[in-house]
């Protein structure tokens, strides 16, 4: 029996669960890229060449989402060759850059008192009973924590231990885990925090529900964390500055190394601890963050001689 396209992206993503990988975002996109070959070529089962450029086609506005539905489109046509499937179309490598990162936007400890002064003045919403609890905490996790916004998003409620201090992060990026030690302050507020959400959400899955038990949504994430922020300042509205909820883990990575500058710490001593504790696997992408800051990164050049030729060729991602 022949199978259907839809057939063969289900029998992968499956494939690559069972390896251990979460795969939410290349399961969106190739979920779209069904959506588009049902409507354009309803026949075709394997990913052509003219189909798959037709699809990407839509994304050339967002280089993000460009970069994730053509990597996630590659590593599917290889697994169909490495079934038998020859004539799948593989998007050759070095075809789709990563995108040009951004420029991290540095906040200053007014603008952070401010942004969760509104975040913890949100009115409770009867339509969205949660709101006013789940969004303050999110946020002040990610910015106590630098973490990911989808390890903010998908976190499940067993993995958070305030009790003891910690938070385990499991598969990001890929089947990689980590243990995150957090401080007594933020354990008694996330600790105050899941009290309250169990009693108007007991037996939740995820820590931070939405409407139902599933995590939020990436674009829900960040128009949230906006509505906050133009909350807080109203006369930044239309400023023309980028501002994105992932800031705050940049914020984390630079805050950690001014500070440890300022107390005269040794940075190649700090560096790792700071690379392991955000989930990176090598240090370049740690120096990422510092290499989009010059007035920070001159200072790290003369203090850290270690990676003093590392420095100039970081990686563009983190």
């Amino acid at each position: 029996m022949n199978k259907t396209l839809s057939d063969l992206i289900t029998e992968f993503l499956e494939y690559k669960k069972q390896n251990g990988y979460v795969y939410t975002t290349a399961e969106y996109h190739l979920n779209k890229y069904i959506d588009f070959a049902s409507s354009h070529v309803p026949l075709e089962s394997i990913p052509s060449r003219k189909t798959v450029n037709a699809f990407l086609n839509r994304y050339s506005g967002t280089p993000g989402n460009l970069y994730n539905a053509a990597a996630a489109l590659r590593e599917f046509s290889r697994y169909l060759i490495g079934l038998g499937y020859a004539s799948a179309y593989v998007i050759p490598a070095g075809k789709i850059s990563l995108p040009i990162p951004v420029r991290p936007y540095l906040f200053t400890e007014d603008e952070i008192t401010k942004f969760f002064t509104a975040c913890d003045s949100i009115p409770y919403d009867c339509h969205v009973p949660k709101r006013h609890l789940v969004l303050p905490a999110m946020y002040k996790l990610l910015y106590c924590c630098g973490l990911r916004c989808k390890e903010i998003r998908t976190l499940r409620r067993e993995l958070v231990h305030p009790e003891t201090n910690y938070i385990d992060i499991v598969q990001s990026k890929g089947p990689k885990n980590r243990r995150l030690f957090i401080s007594h302050e933020l354990s008694e507020y996330l600790s105050v925090y899941d009290t309250k959400m169990d009693h108007i959400f007991p037996d939740r899955i995820f820590f931070f529900p939405s409407r139902e038990d599933a995590p939020y949504g990436a674009s829900a994430f960040q128009k949230n964390f906006l509505k906050i922020w133009y909350t807080a300042f109203p006369e930044k509205l239309g400023n023309g500055v980028s501002i994105r909820a992932y800031d705050f883990r940049h914020h984390f990575a630079y805050a950690n190394m001014n500070r440890w500058l300022k107390e005269g710490k040794d940075v190649n001593v700090m560096l790792p601890y700071l690379m392991r504790y955000m989930g990176h696997q090598d240090i370049e992408h740690t120096l990422y963050y510092f290499h989009l800051v010059p007035d920070i990164y001159h200072t790290i050049v003369e203090k850290a001689s270690l990676f003093e030729d590392l420095l100039p060729e970081v990686s563009e991602h983190a």
